[in-house]
């Protein structure tokens, strides 16, 4: 904690303090600005830089970046304006506001598949294949894995949904093979940024990866419903429940991982919604 205070000094100054912690970088203010410091080595803030820049440039809904790179201790790091919200609720107008903000993010220039390498200068997926890019950021997910589908997590409480999955075996590796997008994937509650019931940014793109955009659909309906899906006016056919299946597997994977009854069981709820869109 020390070194990251002392990073976090050296930008910031002594007005430096600690706001926020995730899974791969920490989080300090001085009260205007945000810096993020990476935990481990692949953060992507670096990657993440760059697609906010690309996204600032269309105008869309992000936070503006002033500076990343390195800091003399080998800390990648990325220095953005701080975005304020409110306790507002999300109107109309704001899920229009983040799906343009996501349309522009699927808009940008890209290569490969999977989760984006950490560069300042392209977005390049670190993998070859769709197969093998949806593994660098998904885990347990069938039927790409090795394991069978009956000793999923996913069918630990609810067994009653192995048999219409097996049938929708071919249409989930067939998904992945759609027209690719740069996809944030990970649109919870805290990566919307919310005023006056407006989008005031999207956050954090250090999960970007490279895949078909029904990706996002699929995260936005897991956290937010399908209404907010359709109010966004991003795709809700039948790709987008298509991905929401894989995200019920890695979902239960996850809260099998932790022993979380409640997760599972909302991965499961989540998997019978996609369903009852597919039928």
């Amino acid at each position: 904690m020390k070194e990251l205070e002392a990073d976090a000094q050296q930008i910031l100054g002594q007005h430096a303090r600690f706001f926020a912690k995730g899974q791969t970088c920490a989080v300090y203010t001085d009260g205007s600005r945000a810096l993020r410091l990476a935990l481990i080595n692949d953060a992507h803030l670096l990657s993440q830089a760059h697609i906010q820049q690309a996204l600032a440039v269309a105008r869309a809904k992000v936070a503006p970046v002033l500076e990343a790179g390195y800091l003399p201790s080998g800390r990648a790091y990325c220095l953005e304006g701080l975005v304020r919200g409110d306790d507002s609720e999300p109107s109309r107008a704001g899920w229009a506001e983040l799906g343009q903000t996501l349309a522009a993010l699927h808009a940008l220039s890209h290569t490969g598949h999977g989760l984006l390498q950490d560069r300042p200068d392209a977005l390049c997926g670190a993998s070859q294949t769709p197969e093998s890019g949806l593994l660098t950021r998904l885990r347990r997910v069938w039927p790409f894995d090795a394991a069978p589908l009956e000793s999923h997590p996913l069918l630990w409480r609810a067994p009653e949904l192995g048999p219409p999955l097996w049938a929708l075996a071919d249409e989930l590796k067939a998904v992945l093979h759609s027209q690719t997008a740069v996809c944030h994937t990970d649109l919870h509650h805290n990566q919307l940024i919310w005023r006056g019931g407006r989008l005031a940014a999207l956050l954090d793109f250090g999960d970007a990866t490279v895949a078909p955009p029904a990706w996002d659909s699929a995260s936005l309906a897991f956290y937010h419903g399908w209404d907010a899906v359709m109010l966004a006016g991003l795709e809700a056919g039948r790709a987008a429940a298509l991905f929401g299946l894989l995200l019920a597997f890695h979902r239960a994977g996850r809260a099998a991982e932790t022993g979380s009854v409640a997760r599972q069981a909302q991965a499961a709820a989540f998997a019978r919604g996609c369903l009852e869109r597919l039928a």
